[in-house]
């Protein structure tokens, strides 16, 4: 969970987080590995953070996801925190994964990035630190504006899927059938997928569009919705992760059950309504210097003394 050049987007948010836990004044090393592609990149993985938890001698390990986790308490050496981050507490595409996770969450200090996926785990008492959102980006443009800088008309009506239409628990036909029913009822809609774009490109398309649907199968408190609230681009959603919590009673939101209709006649609502500051001041208590607070906290907690 960190940027790549092919995928610059993807972990940002654990990127910043230790950018701004650095600028709390505690020294970060970062062991980046993908075994998105080779397995074996978990076992070699293990192998270089036992290396490395021997030579700098950190205070704690830090890992995002539990499958990460599952690496970093192999070293056995200093304390872990593990950050789950939802799919990998309990991905109905892919189960054993929560298996991993119940594990590893009872041998180091467990963090949710929601509640939902602390009760999943059986962890309800275990803190609950979401991703930070990056308050400076992810601020109201004109719409016209964050267009032209994509290099969109500036006119028609854009529907914005949070993630990639090649991710399984998206919920891609959901969506598409939400767009189809709007269509049919003679609405010109442009329909955009989050993905393929720089970090500020992905500001301007959260300016750009008109409303965020998720139709996603699974999620924990996904990122992308703040930074939609951030920008002030309503946020139509299933009851999934803590996105009814995110948008509970603001202007343009709604959480509607997994019909194509019902959810087409909500963006329709969210169209008709628009942004409201309600939306940005919402997400506010979760901006990246409170979580990176919150976070230096938990270590402190952990170690039982302060840094500095």
């Amino acid at each position: 969970m960190y940027p790549t050049e092919a995928d610059p987007s993807r972990g940002s948010f654990v990127r910043d987080l230790v950018e701004d836990v650095r600028a709390l004044g505690v020294e970060v090393e970062v062991l980046v590995f993908s075994g998105r592609r080779h397995k074996r990149a978990y076992a070699d993985a293990g192998l270089e953070l036992r290396r490395a938890v021997r030579t700098t001698a950190p205070d704690l390990v830090h890992a995002h996801y539990g499958l990460t986790g599952a690496v970093a308490v192999t070293q056995g050496r200093v304390p872990v925190v593990v950050t789950f981050h939802g799919s990998d507490t309990g991905n109905p595409h892919v189960p054993w994964q929560a298996w991993v996770s119940w594990f590893v969450a009872r041998m180091a200090t467990p963090v949710f990035v929601s509640r939902d996926g602390a009760r999943r785990l059986g962890l309800d008492g275990a803190p609950v630190i979401p991703a930070g959102v990056d308050l400076e980006l992810f601020r109201p443009r004109p719409k016209a504006q964050a267009r032209s800088s994509l290099g969109w008309p500036s006119s028609g009506r854009y529907v914005l899927l949070p993630g990639s239409r090649q991710s399984p628990v998206k919920g891609l036909p959901l969506f598409d059938a939400v767009i189809g029913e709007l269509c049919s009822r003679g609405l010109e809609i442009e329909p955009v997928s989050l993905e393929g774009f720089s970090r500020q490109q992905v500001a301007d398309v959260m300016n750009a569009v008109d409303v965020t649907l998720m139709t996603s199968d699974f999620e924990g408190s996904p990122v992308a919705i703040k930074e939609s609230l951030a920008c002030l681009t309503p946020v139509v959603s299933v009851p999934v992760g803590n996105v009814p919590e995110l948008v509970a009673g603001l202007p343009g939101c709604e959480i509607v059950s997994r019909d194509p209709s019902r959810l087409a006649d909500a963006v329709l609502r969210a169209l008709e309504l628009g942004g409201d500051p309600a939306l940005r001041r919402r997400v506010e208590p979760v901006s990246r210097k409170r979580v990176a607070e919150r976070t230096v906290a938990l270590y402190e907690s952990v170690l039982g003394r302060t840094f500095g």
